[in-house]
């Protein structure tokens, strides 16, 4: 009996040590995470927390869980564009969503005015030029003689010259991280003409304030579009959760320490 127990012991350490793994295997390698907290960092303009680096990390293991049941419920239509995998699968999961009555958003809206609440902005006075060798001498103290800017530069065909309700945000998405930090400590010294300032695809900028815009809470009536797209999207991630949830079992993530990558480096 001694003998068939020492036996039967072995056997099952080498079944838990031998036994093929079937789950589907998500990697989060080093430059991955790096890639993800960069562009995180740049776009928020400061590091980030741990909190914050811990929530991308999961954000993007959910997302490849997301695209790899896409693939498996056929949605792939010969694509394995990762965007359009992700759009299949959240209608797919939340397609029968029924639509808010009005009552349901204005509750919505009044628990979550946070979610509503617009960033303080700037409106921008705007002068492009396509390079720097193209900028005329004194143009500066010219603009703050009081030139006419709209004779001056290249026409923008993003912003023309005027950029509205530029926030933080959009600064970086205009123009990149470091220049953002350059635009917003400029501007906040006084209201003369600024630059220039480099873009991210080498387009040179002068800048002016023309308005400052504060933090505000639109109406409701203003805001329904949008507070019904947050309504569907906050229900949509419910039912998201509840899906990621009952498909779990059928992954192992790995998520690779930092170091390696700076080791690398």
């Amino acid at each position: 009996m001694f003998q068939f127990l020492v036996l039967a012991g072995l056997l099952f350490i080498a079944q838990a040590l031998f036994a093929k793994d079937d789950r589907d295997l998500i990697v989060v390698d080093a430059v991955t995470q790096e890639y993800l907290f960069d562009q995180e960092a740049e776009l928020l303009l400061r590091p980030l927390s741990e909190a914050e680096k811990q929530d991308l990390v999961r954000n993007f293991v959910e997302e490849e869980i997301l695209v790899r049941e896409a693939v498996k419920r056929g949605f792939s239509d010969g694509s394995r564009i990762r965007a359009l995998l992700l759009q299949n699968m959240r209608f797919f999961i939340a397609g029968d969503l029924a639509e808010p009555t009005e009552a349901e958003l204005k509750e919505y809206f009044n628990s979550n005015q946070e979610k509503f609440l617009s960033p303080p902005s700037y409106d921008l006075e705007h002068v492009m030029f396509n390079s720097i060798s193209e900028v005329p001498p004194n143009l500066l103290e010219d603009l703050n003689e009081g030139a006419d800017p709209t004779s001056l530069g290249e026409i923008d065909i993003t912003f023309g010259n005027t950029l509205r309700y530029m926030d933080q945000k959009r600064l970086v998405q205009a123009f990149g991280g470091e220049t953002a930090k350059e635009v917003l400590a400029a501007i906040d010294q006084n209201d003369d003409w600024q630059g220039p300032f480099p873009s991210q695809t080498g387009t040179i900028h002068f800048l002016r304030v023309l308005k400052e815009n504060p933090a505000q809470l639109p109406e409701f009536e203003q805001a329904q579009d949008w507070v019904a797209t947050r309504w569907m999207t906050d229900k949509s991630r419910e039912l998201m959760e509840k899906e990621l949830e009952s498909v779990a079992a059928d992954y192992k993530i790995e998520i690779a320490p930092l170091q390696k990558a700076k080791e690398v480096d």
